[in-house]
């Protein structure tokens, strides 16, 4: 008779596979007697460690994490049940912990702390245990709200099996057994040591029945822990998964949504922003049109509303929202108490002299802070220390607060504390605001980054999430409290650490450590974007001077992590002095961008790059301000202002009209906007950074705006006389415009936004009678249409242009050169290219050289290799020059198409998602499978085949009807006729 295991642990293989030989390691290794394992599903290559390991075999739904683990629930035989994730490790001692404390205590199930997984290294300091605690229960520690994940417990089987738990399939959720677990438990066992490392991967379910779900528990805690339900409703109402079912309602509410949303705590509901009380309540009404009313309001004019008081007895602030004055609302749901929060923040610690000097803001949402009061002080349990508040003017305050209606620009404060009359322990920085009638207590939060450095006897820990503590100084080891841990090994060496950090005249930042760098490189990596500068080596120093790239040109905006870039191989992070940490270079202008030096908490470096507008130029505040101020009359200069997708490139129509200008008529001054210095100009053409004062101007005086987007800043308003010529940026397959009705994933911009843009359009360029018809349509465009052809196309018929493009990347021109090049999906938030290029370049012959050419949306989140045969061109600054040096193009639904029918060269279509695509993403104003000139494939292979072996001549007849209805105006001239229309 088999004698049945204490703890049987449970892990279903459904896709985690890649991590998963590392979390069966770390079950073989528990130091627990008498545990089984269960592995549910497909093995794929895994082997049981040992003899303790089961496999289990399902059918259809074994890939399905619920199905799965409910089965190797039932299949177990141990007293005590646990499930772990593939993709997760559990620590040696944890199931033997965790069970201990179930055989003394006899509570129903026992957890303990969650961390994210981080590999083990050398000198790491171990994460210290926090107080455990011993039959306790939800409701007394609500906390176990917070990560209702099943990795970290173990469950008494009688418990489990009396109750009936199992897991819903489909989900990939723990929240609906582990938060009813606790709450119909009598007791739980939370322990304070790290019992699980996961690596965080969220379930990718559907957000409606994730919040069905959640709803049901909720009706769980209505019926048997009412003191819970006002917390976890408001969690569920301030998450994710309901705002995005709210957002995609559109025609109707599904009754049991409603009804559950009717259900909702109506305390907690009292205690959320506006905004989402009215969702809520329109949600719960079916109020579909007020609600898709409001959707529009929220992405576009809520940050131009305000508060107001209203009252008369009890006067009380009300925000100024859509259906204010509808009789059918109770005045309640636009109470703005919930709104009107404390937004405090330390943006700048210094230690000198043995004080502390700290600069900060701290101001009362939607109210203005001209006569706000300030309060700051130091707190240590009751304890309290006053600071002196001295103010400040900091209209970047204003700027960076996302709204236009209150002013903030006398928010600033500073003080200054003396360490040496700091009594010992453990103290936070608070803060209390008063305005208008208005009080909001806190604590400050951390400006970006996290700063943890030792000001003699005292830890100072400035940090994003719990803004400026003081402590005793670390000794060696880990520090008592786990969310200040400093790994002190890795920070106290001085191989490759940064001593010393300055800035140049020229805008470089010039990086000093002491010793021997082991890097051959520094290089700033940002997603799958890189760029590298040597490390100088003397005896006992190295220097490296970071500024421009390779390409000459600056860092775009965004953060960037440090690395040291061994010769070898392998990249290391850069991590800053403790006493450069304590005092870092401030931040720098130079040029069009403004440089931040952030750390965090080990004191790894990375910089902040942003445009350098001024605080009176960025922001919703500043674009009232010069609205008002704008000068009603103007005269207008002899100047052209070109935007190229919204100041990304200098490239595509713009950019040949701008050159055709050039050539035919010196005296008119040529100004490029840019969004991210992120391309060079010729010599004579001005450069203005999108959103400045100089673009202001440049947009308010020219006597022509050229640009290939609908959008202008919000702040333009076309002036009598101007001359706006929208050359649009492709023949269109995909709709646009007013014809993205009924496509759901499309972006689609509010009818009487897009009407104000085009209102200020005097010629729209055309390359065909098409593209007339379908851009007046898709625009509501009632002006004038030039049938010019496309002026981008221009280069396609000059052969000088295609050498010069190829020599400028390095190939020959025996080379047969192909341009993968694929438009992007609404409905993917990043890219992905379905042809996968290392493959395809393997695959083709030998003479062969694959350009890649990601869409310049999502081009920065990829990682493309370059090599002999591949290159990554999709930073290369004008398509148009690689459509001149290309063979062959190959594509998907890009209007690249059209214009490289004009080279007559072949086309391949690797159209693998037509049909979704076609009919849900975007939709087509033709039938492309029809007209495409050439073939349309839906697999890899088929593509490769056809590039290695095709041929390409029975679609001769199909490619010139298509040149023919697409581009028949397309000769090399189209630039000279728009010129020519312009009139300068």
């Amino acid at each position: 008779m088999t004698v049945p295991a204490r703890l049987s642990v449970v892990v279903p293989l459904h896709g985690g596979e890649e991590h998963a030989e590392e979390c069966l390691e770390s079950l073989r290794d528990q130091t627990l007697d008498d545990m089984e394992v269960i592995l549910v599903g497909r093995p794929r290559g895994l082997r049981p460690p040992d003899h303790r390991f089961t496999l289990l075999t399902l059918g259809d739904g074994g890939d399905d994490p619920g199905t799965a683990r409910n089965a190797g629930a039932a299949f177990a035989t141990g007293r005590y049940l646990a499930f772990a994730d593939p993709g997760s490790v559990v620590p040696a001692g944890a199931y033997r912990a965790l069970v201990g404390a179930l055989d003394h205590t006899g509570s129903d199930l026992a957890c303990g702390r969650i961390r994210t997984w981080t590999p083990y290294a050398p000198g790491q300091a171990p994460v210290p245990a926090a107080k455990a605690r011993l039959r306790t229960h939800i409701t007394r520690h609500q906390k176990l709200l917070d990560d209702p994940r099943a990795g970290g417990t173990v469950f008494r089987r009688e418990f489990w099996n009396r109750h009936g738990f199992a897991f819903p399939a489909g989900l990939g959720e723990d929240f609906p057994v582990t938060i009813p677990a606790h709450v119909l438990s009598t007791s739980a066992d939370v322990l304070g040591d790290v019992v699980c490392l996961t690596r965080g991967s969220r379930s990718q379910a559907d957000p409606l029945r994730r919040l069905r779900a959640m709803l049901e528990v909720s009706d769980l805690l209505g019926r048997h822990a009412p003191q819970l339900r006002t917390a976890y409703d408001l969690r569920l109402a301030e998450g994710p998964d309901l705002e995005a079912v709210l957002e995609a309602v559109r025609d109707r509410v599904p009754d049991e949504l409603a009804e559950a949303l009717g259900r909702l705590d109506p305390n907690a509901v009292e205690r959320l922003p506006v905004l989402r009380r009215l969702q809520i309540h329109f949600a719960a009404h079916g109020m579909t049109g007020e609600l898709a009313e409001l959707r529009t309001f929220a992405a576009s004019e809520i940050r131009h509303r305000g508060v107001l008081r209203r009252g008369l007895r009890r006067r009380r602030w009300y925000l100024d929202y859509p259906f204010r004055r509808d009789p059918r609302l109770p005045r309640s749901l636009f109470d703005a108490t919930r709104d009107l929060r404390l937004v405090a923040c330390v943006d700048d610690v210094r230690h000198a002299d043995g004080r502390l000097a700290l600069t900060g803001h701290a101001y009362i949402a939607h109210l203005d802070s001209g006569r706000s009061r300030i309060e700051l002080w130091l707190q240590r349990g009751e304890e309290r220390i006053i600071l002196p508040v001295h103010r400040t003017r900091r209209p970047d305050v204003t700027a960076d607060s996302r709204q236009s209606v209150a002013c903030h620009d006398d928010s600033g404060f500073e003080t200054v504390i003396a360490l040496d009359a700091l009594p010992a322990g453990r103290w936070a920085l608070h803060t209390r605001v008063r305005a208008r009638g208005v009080t909001r207590v806190g604590r400050a939060i951390g400006a970006p980054g996290d700063r943890v450095f030792d000001a003699g006897n005292v830890r100072v820990s400035l940090t994003r999430d719990r803004g400026l503590t003081l402590g005793p100084r670390a000794a060696a080891g880990p520090s008592p409290d786990p969310d200040d841990r400093v790994d002190t090994d890795r920070r106290t060496e001085s191989e490759g650490q940064v001593g010393a950090a300055r800035w140049t005249e020229s805008g470089e930042l010039v990086l000093e450590g002491t010793g021997r760098c082991p890097a051959g490189r520094i290089v700033l990596e940002r997603g799958a974007e890189r760029h590298s500068w040597p490390v100088r080596q003397d005896e006992a120093t190295w220097t490296a001077a970071i500024g421009r790239t390779a390409e000459g040109l600056p860092l775009r905006s965004g953060t960037w992590r440090v690395l040291a870039l061994s010769p070898a191989g392998g990249d290391e992070r850069v991590r800053l002095s403790p006493a450069l940490i304590a005092d870092p270079p401030r931040p720098r202008v130079t040029g069009f961008h403004e440089i931040s030096v952030r750390t965090s908490r080990d004191g790894e470096l990375s910089l902040a790059v942003r445009p350098a507008l001024g605080p009176h130029e960025r922001g919703p505040y500043a674009t009232r301000r010069r609205r008002a101020s704008a000068p009603r009359r103007v005269t207008l200069r002899n100047a052209a202002v070109f935007d190229s997708y919204g100041g990304g490139q200098y490239s595509c129509n713009p950019r040949a009209v701008s050159e055709e200008l050039a050539r035919r008529h010196p005296d008119v001054e040529i100004v490029w906007v840019t969004r991210d210095g992120q391309f060079a100009v010729p010599p004579g053409v001005r450069l203005v950074l999108y959103g400045s004062r100089e673009h202001e101007e440049a947009l308010r005086t020219s006597r022509f705006v050229v640009a290939n987007r609908r959008t202008q800043p919000g702040w333009y308003r076309k002036p009598r006389g101007q001359t706006v010529v929208q050359t649009w940026h492709g023949t269109p397959l995909k709709r646009l415009g007013l014809d993205l009705e009924g496509m759901p994933y499309a972006q689609r911009v509010p009818r009487d936004e897009l009407a104000r843009q085009v209102a200020t359009w005097d010629l729209l360029l055309s390359p065909s009678p098409f593209a007339t018809s379908a851009l007046r349509g898709a625009f509501g465009y009632e002006g004038e249409i030039l049938e010019s052809g496309y002026p981008r196309n221009d280069v396609l018929f000059d052969p000088g242009r295609a050498r010069a493009a190829r020599r400028r990347l390095g190939l020959p021109d025996d080379r047969r050169v192909i341009l993968y090049a694929p438009t992007w999906r609404d409905d993917e938030t990043t890219g992905r290219l379905a042809l996968d290029p290392v493959r395809a370049a393997g695959a083709l012959r030998d003479d062969d050289v694959l350009l890649v050419r990601a869409h310049y949306l999502v081009a920065r989140d990829m990682a493309i290799p370059n090599g002999d045969r591949i290159r990554d061109v999709s930073r290369f600054p004008d398509m148009a020059d690689l459509l001149a040096a290309a063979d062959v193009l190959v594509t998907d639904y890009s209007s690249a198409m059209f214009d490289f029918a004009c080279t007559g060269r072949p086309m391949v279509f690797f159209a693998h998602d037509l049909e979704r695509y076609r009919d849900q993403v975007r939709g087509f104003y033709f039938d492309f499978e029809a007209e495409a000139p050439g073939p349309v494939l839906r697999t890899g292979d088929d593509v490769l085949d056809v590039l290695r072996h095709g041929d390409l001549g029975p679609f001769a007849a199909r490619y010139e009807r298509f040149a023919r209805r697409y581009c028949p105006w397309d000769d090399g001239h189209a630039s000279a006729r728009v010129v020519a229309r312009m009139r300068p």
